[in-house]
């Protein structure tokens, strides 16, 4: 009866979770249509819309962490077995935590959109540099994944040593997107009566800054990638409790792979000997091998796939916001194509002043520091 009890308060523990998803895609869907349906409508509208779905999506999480902290009060006492498997899930992040994180850190200023503007504007006349610029980012991007896997992943995959990471990127990122106001500053030198002469010291100057920023911009996001693999809740997970019940699992195709993946830890767990590629991390681990259930066992409601998909939304929805922010910022300093980009480098300034106090909010996903913890691990 109490096995029964549990599992439905738990399923509807995970009907919140997926109502709060819904909730959070259908409001991301709807800021992120602002245009088309001002362009149907009006404006009143679309702002009724993003109203009505933030209220829901407020409403959903306040009923979820209510219900959530009832559940805790009313739970019988855990016995030693299942506290154990309890602590063993500790090295991960709570979603919410998480999810916030995301939210904040990627909610700030930027200025590469209107950067990429005021490039256009600069070699309207010579759009095939451009191109092969574009081309020449995704040949960097691959390189910049490929050092992140080979010097940064097998040292900086989990725990403090990744905290200092993502700090000092947000750091370098800072300074890294400082190198715009070089570009502004040399394009003004050569502007004549509002037309740019574009020459090749100018080419080698936005090629250079350009592939610089975007190796780093990649740098910057694996560590994103990592958090939000890593601390995905799989249903492979239930191999553990079946073990303990001296259950026998269905046979692996694979059982290095199994060694590998006890390896890999998220970000608070403890750091293996071996060197751990974080792009080797599978999402889901649901096709690595099917476990043995029993008949009342059901799969979780809630797949790997959604719990990804909820890490990508608040980035998404954060980069959103940051686009938001960055509008007023630009009508305060008066930056339009009509004045020849005047103070754009100031904004340029204040956007990276900004991407560097994203430091701040590394708080929300810190390593336990209780050393009972870190002795088990």
């Amino acid at each position: 009866m109490e096995d029964s009890t549990e599992t439905k308060s738990a399923h509807r523990g995970q009907i919140f979770e997926v109502s709060t998803l819904v909730a959070f895609q259908i409001l991301l869907a709807v800021s992120a249509l602002q245009k088309p349906i001002i362009a149907i409508s009006n404006q009143t509208i679309w702002i009724s819309s993003v109203a009505t779905f933030a209220f829901i999506l407020i409403f959903i999480v306040s009923v979820g962490y209510r219900y959530e902290r009832q559940s805790m009060i009313g739970s019988r006492p855990l016995s030693n077995d299942e506290a154990r498997k309890l602590g063993s899930q500790k090295h991960r992040l709570s979603h919410r935590q998480l999810n916030l994180y995301f939210l904040l850190r990627y909610s700030l200023p930027i200025a590469d959109f209107l950067m990429y503007s005021y490039l256009y504007s600069v070699f309207e006349k010579d759009p095939s540099f451009l191109q092969l610029l574009s081309v020449l980012k995704t040949a960097i991007g691959s390189l910049s994944t490929f050092c992140y896997e080979k010097f940064l992943s097998p040292y900086c995959h989990s725990g403090w040593p990744l905290i200092a990471l993502i700090a000092c990127m947000d750091i370098i990122m800072g300074f890294v997107a400082l190198l715009d106001v070089w570009i502004i500053r040399a394009v003004k030198d050569k502007e004549v009566d509002g037309e740019y002469t574009v020459d090749t010291p100018l080419k080698c100057l936005v090629t250079f800054v350009g592939l610089t920023k975007y190796f780093f911009a990649e740098l910057d996001y694996m560590p994103a990638l990592v958090l939000s693999t890593t601390n995905v809740y799989s249903d492979s997970d239930k191999s553990f409790e079946n073990r303990d019940h001296c259950e026998t699992p269905a046979p692996r195709a694979n059982d290095d792979f199994g060694e590998r993946s006890a390896e890999m830890t998220s970000l608070s767990g403890g750091f293996p000997r071996s060197k751990v590629s974080a792009l080797n991390m599978d999402l889901n681990e649901e096709e690595d091998g099917a476990i043995a259930r029993t008949p009342t066992q059901s799969l979780p409601l809630i797949s790997a796939g959604m719990q990804y998909a909820s890490f990508l939304s608040c980035i998404d929805f954060g980069a959103q916001i940051g686009d938001w922010i960055t509008v007023p910022i630009v009508a305060s300093l008066g930056i339009t194509r009509d004045n020849h980009w005047d103070n754009l480098d100031k904004l340029v300034i204040i956007c990276s002043i900004f991407r560097m106090t994203r430091v701040v909010f590394l708080w929300l996903i810190l390593p336990p520091t209780d050393p009972k913890y870190n002795a088990i691990n």
